[in-house]
Parts: structure tokens; C-alpha cells; sequence
């Protein structure tokens, strides 16, 4: 009898470390996923600021030019462009000046204003 209360107890602290041990890694698991989703966002986010800011600097070489001769761009309405995860809104009072928004799904991640042709006085 005592033989089998010995086991009893080495089994349950078995069982107690396995489950220990299986939670740990879920937990380890969860983590390391997150951290590549937050890697994922940031290689996306960092992509999309080196095609913007190349874009801002393409805009003020050619300030004349159509933005849809210079980028793949669909025109949304007078002042709004479009371009997958990239919204351009361009104004023209006495300075040409904008928006460049990136957006990931819904939400936007990124707005930088630019200014073509000279400053912004506001």
C-alpha cells in the first residue's frame, strides 16, 4: 500500500511538471508570435516610409508633373490619390502642399505632411 501511495504522489508531480511545462511553452509560443507580427509591422511600416519619402522627393522634382505620370496612383476625387496602402492629398492654395497617409488595413499608421515648391506659412 505504501508502495502505491509513492507512486501515486511521484505521478501526480509528474503530471503537475508536464502541465508546467506545456503551459510555459504556450505562454513562450504566444510571445514569439507576437513578436513576429510586431517585426512583420515594422519591416511594412519601414518600407512604406522609404516609398513615401521617395515619392515626397520625386513630387518636388517634378512639381509640375501629373501624379499619375509619375506613380502608379489611382485619383480618388480632385485633391485624393491612392496607391495600395499609400493616400496622397494635395492642396494648391499659394503653395502646393499635402498629406501622405499609409494605412494598414482601416487604420492609419502614418501621416506626413509635405510641402511642394516653397514653406507652408500656418
Amino acid at each position: 500500500m505504501k508502495g502505491k501511495n509513492q507512486s501515486f504522489s511521484f505521478m501526480m508531480e509528474l503530471i503537475i511538471v508536464i502541465f508546467f511545462f506545456a503551459l510555459s511553452t504556450t505562454v513562450c509560443i504566444s510571445f514569439l508570435v507576437k513578436a513576429k507580427e510586431k517585426q512583420m509591422d515594422g519591416v511594412m511600416i519601414q518600407n512604406a516610409m522609404l516609398e513615401m519619402q521617395s515619392m515626397i522627393e520625386t513630387m518636388q522634382a517634378y512639381p509640375q508633373t501629373p501624379l499619375e505620370q509619375l506613380f502608379k496612383v489611382e485619383k480618388i476625387d480632385t485633391n485624393t490619390y491612392q496607391k495600395e496602402n499609400i493616400k496622397i492629398v494635395i492642396w494648391e492654395d499659394q503653395v502646393k502642399h499635402g498629406v501622405i497617409s499609409i494605412f494598414n488595413q482601416d487604420d492609419v499608421i502614418c501621416e506626413t505632411p509635405f510641402v511642394l515648391g516653397g514653406t507652408s506659412h500656418g
